[in-house]
């Protein structure tokens, strides 16, 4: 990873700074409460908690009496949301988000553009070139900027910050790091997106208390990321938890990543949009129809969405076959991993009948009595780039205890 100069400091003074951070990632919390969550001696913590101060990154934040406590009051030790700022980028299908946020990962703005039939150079530079409005127009200089999380489909070197295989993208590697630190001469994180944004469900969301997650995206593709023990699971080498590209039939189509009968060749949202367009009429598809204006290139997942709860019917039959095949995914996982939860993050699993119609049909496969509390659906919103927002906060600042300088 490329950064500029940081501060030297041991390892074990910047793990413990790292943990002090963490505790007060999202509430601000007295030291004598920090050190006994992160077993330091009050001391040692306080000494820590000033250093911290006066780097600016941290404050105090009141105090607060305790009713059957007599004597000094707590004093509140609170983040500093504004002491750096962020971007973080996604690249996925046609479309690049690039966000603006804070330490606390709320997003200040945020830009979407279509990058379909681009080169990577041509992507990058849109991302270069709303990274540079963005910061013309908040104001900002280089100095307040932590750095840049990337996001990408696909397999992603992330020790050397390169797309290795961005399936549906490009077919070449593209070394992002390299490209965006040397236009931008801000550090750079680069992961794939579905990982990225499983880290963002864990920091973000409730989920935070689930040590074992298995995370599943549906959109153009299927990906997915296991979380272990709070951390993410890669393998031995870097591709665990691909259950997109599982084999279930192996007699199916080809997929992008070269494999054939993979989960995504059957039960992808491209998919389901491509077997609608192929028989696309208003007799067998009135409601759709309609709402598209008969016009099949103006099909989305929303409308199919809005058609499946109008009651279209040929539209529900796809859709239920598409649940069903996502059915097997969510049964295997279960079985492969036995994990607290199971989320899903997808436009269309955010409306309740769906999900209820996942949770009904892997009851009758499976055997698992608890799943309606098991699998969930997704807290983060659809600005995906939340995902590199929240990596570059980790990897950048909390990871190593705030020790880096611009």
């Amino acid at each position: 990873m490329k950064r500029r100069s940081g501060i030297n400091m041991s390892d074990v003074k910047m793990s413990n700074r790292g943990l002090i951070l963490s505790q007060i990632r999202t509430n601000p919390k007295p030291r004598k409460n920090i050190a006994d969550k992160i077993k330091l001696t009050p001391a040692a913590v306080t000494i820590l908690v000033n250093e911290l101060i006066e780097q600016g990154c941290i404050r105090e934040s009141g105090q607060v009496s305790e009713p059957t406590r007599v004597g000094r009051k707590k004093v509140y030790i609170e983040l500093d949301k504004n002491y750096k700022y962020a971007f973080g980028i996604n690249i996925e299908g046609s479309h690049i988000n690039v966000c603006l946020g804070n330490l606390k990962a709320e997003i200040i703005e945020y830009t979407n553009d279509n990058i379909q039939g681009l080169s990577p150079e041509e992507v990058l530079g849109i991302a270069v070139d709303n990274i540079n409005e963005l910061i013309a127009r908040q104001k900002l200089n280089k100095e307040q900027i932590l750095g840049i999380g990337v996001g990408i489909v696909g397999y992603v070197d992330t020790e050397r910050g390169l797309s290795k295989h961005a399936y549906g993208l490009w077919d070449v590697e593209v070394d992002i790091e390299s490209y965006l630190f040397e236009a931008l001469d801000l550090p750079v994180v680069v992961e794939n997106n579905v990982r990225a944004l499983a880290l963002a469900e864990m920091e973000l969301t409730i989920h935070h208390k689930n040590r074992n997650m298995v995370f599943m995206k549906l959109g153009p593709g299927i990906g997915s990321a296991i979380i272990l023990d709070n951390d993410i699971y890669k393998g031995s080498y870097n591709n665990a938890g691909e259950l997109g590209h599982m084999v279930i039939d192996l007699e199916g189509k080809k997929c992008r990543c070269g494999q054939v009968g993979c989960l995504e060749t059957v039960a992808s949202i491209a998919v389901l949009l491509e077997e609608i367009k192929a028989g696309f009429t208003k007799v067998d598809y009135p409601i759709l129809y309609d709402l598209v204006e008969g016009d099949s290139d103006r099909l989305t997942e929303e409308h199919i969405i809005d058609a499946y709860l109008e009651g279209d019917s040929l539209v529900i039959e796809h859709v239920d076959k598409l649940i069903c095949f996502i059915s097997i995914s969510v049964i295997n996982s279960i079985n492969f991993y036995d994990p607290n939860k199971i989320v899903i993050f997808s436009k269309m699993f955010q409306e309740p009948i769906f999900m209820e119609k996942l949770v009904q049909v892997v009851l009758q496969r499976g055997n698992n009595e608890d799943i309606e509390d098991r699998i969930e659906p997704s807290r983060l919103d659809t600005q995906k780039g939340v995902g590199g927002l929240v990596l570059v906060v980790n990897e950048l600042f909390f990871k190593i205890g705030a020790t880096v300088s611009n």
